[in-house]
């Protein structure tokens, strides 16, 4: 007696199956970028894991002149500022005391990448408030911007 077990067509529901469980759960948890159109210089935003991301035409001191202005416009003051040529770390709260956390970072010259996360799971309207407070801050876009 012979005992044949077919070997395609299961194999591929399966694998099409993971796929889609795969999916599913990407899209249920939040984790799926969310990418806007590019606006004053930037290449568009990311809010992904919790965390909104966007790069900007600037070197970082422009960038970071921008955000103190914004954090003081937004009423948030800073717990921590860490700052030099390549790259910032700021910390503040909200009146809830939800945390907040600025990072920039010089991606090459005149670019800079902007990473804000507000709460330990992220809060996105309130991270893309203090992107777009930044972004009212830049000096206006012409192709880069580049200190003295």
């Amino acid at each position: 007696m012979s005992h044949d077990m077919p070997i395609g067509p299961p194999r591929i529901a399966t694998i099409a199956a993971w796929a889609i469980w795969t999916m599913l759960a990407a899209f249920s948890s939040g984790c799926i970028p969310l990418v806007v159109g590019a606006a004053g210089g930037a290449a568009g935003v990311a809010y992904v894991m919790g965390k909104t991301t966007e790069e900007f035409s600037y070197d970082v001191p422009i960038v970071y002149r921008a955000a103190l202005t914004a954090m003081k416009e937004l009423g948030l003051t800073l717990s921590e500022d860490r700052a030099d040529t390549l790259s910032v770390h700021m910390e503040s709260e909200f009146a809830d005391r939800e945390h907040v956390w600025i990072d920039l970072e010089s991606m090459r010259e005149s670019r800079t990448r902007a990473t804000i996360r507000v709460g330990l799971t992220g809060d996105e309207v309130r991270s893309r408030k203090i992107l777009d407070t930044i972004k009212q801050y830049l000096p206006p876009a012409s192709g880069g911007s580049r200190l003295p």
